[in-house]
């Protein structure tokens, strides 16, 4: 019995916020058939697609899709079993229409032969442009084309499109269906459509009217029209639509009546289909390799970074202007740098200018004038010295806090919780003196930015919750 379904819906309830969309919603899309969902803007139908297709969930009930329920691991739903097209266009703008096929057809395991027939059929039966016109130079109505090609290059088992026909030429709206009644009968394909146009699903095989959270009838057209005495589809949804308004619920009042034509189940059994349902295991599902997959998405990034010029122009000269600044600003030999000296050892080191001191350059073996000596070893092109008695006349002079050690030792401290300062330490520990990451200089310093990147990574976490609140 369960395997006669494609689709089945049990007591779907779902709300937004406090919007009530599906009130006990029932449904039943039989194998190998087409099924027009019908029912007004806004009534839940791409929703109710989305839930089908393991997009979006159910607050409660049950939703079953070729035996599997969508979203679970064993289902295969997403996946090849099943062709979606949206009614949103979701299309990548920098595609042309041969890259959008052959992407969904690499993703859904077809061969690069079987698509390329595939995209020469699809394309005279969906009258498409040329292969290698861009996505975005089209029109809404082309994009919409490309978009029913790519939901049925790879001959899925359920087909589901929402709204396909909006404004297309009515030939080729009538050749789209009399496609979808070749597959459903000659390959078992089960077809579920919604659309505007009521009289347009005359040739299902099963209609659904849906309205106010609620299915009002299930039935083949046919059957539609004979029971409520109309001459059109239009008017029996009006009989439909009025009844409900004047009943709490035309399922209720008509329970016993209405049937589930695909299946031959009443609604009065729905308890019983539903425990089949539970205990029915799905058969294997066409698996589709990781390679294929990832030879997709490479193909598809790849187009996508060749067609977008902007990001290629700056991907291709944002690194050549990169290094050209790297050669003029580093790696050639400092000269005249001007370097403030704060020397509280000795008061005077300019020797012979300002204070008239005598300096012995002679290299003794006394530890005595060492930071002068030091001093002294500097190349006079390099750096040239400028010497201070305290360090805030350096500050203002040099305008930085550096170095450490000349710091007061409470500004010395702040500069030690600075995210650069210890860990700059420890870099210049591990390049020039070879220190190992387990010497206390070098691992502090990492401490150090370690904490910064959690303390940011904390205060980003609260600001994005912050926000979404």
């Amino acid at each position: 019995m369960v395997q006669q379904e494609a689709v089945i819906v049990r007591n779907a309830i779902k709300r937004y916020e406090k919007e009530l969309v599906f009130n006990g919603l029932n449904m039943t899309v039989p194998r190998g058939s087409i099924y027009g969902l019908l029912g007004a803007s806004g009534c839940g139908k791409t929703t109710l697609l989305s839930c089908i297709v393991g997009i979006q969930y159910l607050d409660s009930g049950e939703v079953w899709v070729l035996g599997g329920n969508p979203g679970s691991k064993d289902s295969g739903i997403p996946g090849p079993q099943v062709g979606y097209m949206p009614q949103e266009i979701s299309l990548i703008e920098e595609f042309t229409i041969s890259n959008a096929l052959y992407y969904f057809g690499r993703i859904n395991g077809l061969d690069d032969e079987e698509i390329e027939t595939r995209q020469r059929f699809l394309s005279e039966l969906l009258q498409l442009s040329s292969a290698n016109r861009l996505v975005k130079n089209m029109n809404a109505d082309q994009q919409r084309r490309i978009s029913l090609a790519a939901a049925m290059i790879h001959r899925p088992e359920l087909l589901i499109l929402d709204e396909p026909t909006v404004g297309l030429d009515p030939i080729l709206r009538e050749n789209i269906w009399a496609y979808m009644i070749q597959i459903t009968q000659e390959e078992g394909i089960t077809v579920l459509i919604t659309t505007h146009y009521i009289e347009e699903t005359k040739d299902a095989n099963k209609i659904g009217l849906m309205r106010c959270g609620k299915m009002l009838a299930e039935l083949t057209p046919q059957k539609l029209l004979e029971r409520f005495q109309c001459s059109s589809l239009e008017e029996t949804f009006l009989k439909l639509c009025k009844a409900q308004d004047n009943t709490a619920s035309l399922n209720d009042a008509q329970e016993s009546e209405v049937e589930d034509i695909g299946s031959g189940v009443s609604y009065q059994n729905q308890n019983e289909q539903t425990k089949a349902i539970l205990e029915y295991k799905a058969v294997s599902k066409r698996q589709v390799s990781r390679l294929k997959r990832f030879r997709a998405l490479l193909a598809k990034n790849g187009n996508q970074f060749l067609h977008f010029y902007g990001g290629l122009v700056y991907a291709i000269l944002f690194p050549i202007i990169q290094i050209s600044i790297f050669i003029v600003a580093i790696g050639k030999d400092p000269k005249g740098l001007k370097i403030g000296i704060v020397n509280d050892e000795a008061g005077n080191c300019d020797y012979g200018n300002n204070f008239g001191n005598v300096w012995n350059d002679e290299i003794t073996c006394h530890f005595s004038n060492l930071s002068c000596r030091f001093l002294h070893s500097f190349n006079d092109s390099i750096a040239t010295q400028l010497n201070f008695f305290k360090y805030t006349n350096s500050q203002k002079i040099i305008g930085c806090i550096w170095p450490v050690e000349g710091m007061p030792k409470g500004l010395r401290w702040i500069s030690y919780m600075l995210p650069t300062t210890l860990p700059s330490i420890s870099m210049r520990g591990i390049i020039y003196k070879g220190y190992s990451v387990f010497e206390e200089q070098v691992y502090i310093g990492f401490i150090i930015i370690v904490g910064w990147i959690l303390f940011y990574f904390i205060v980003t976490i609260l600001g994005l919750r912050r926000k979404t609140l």
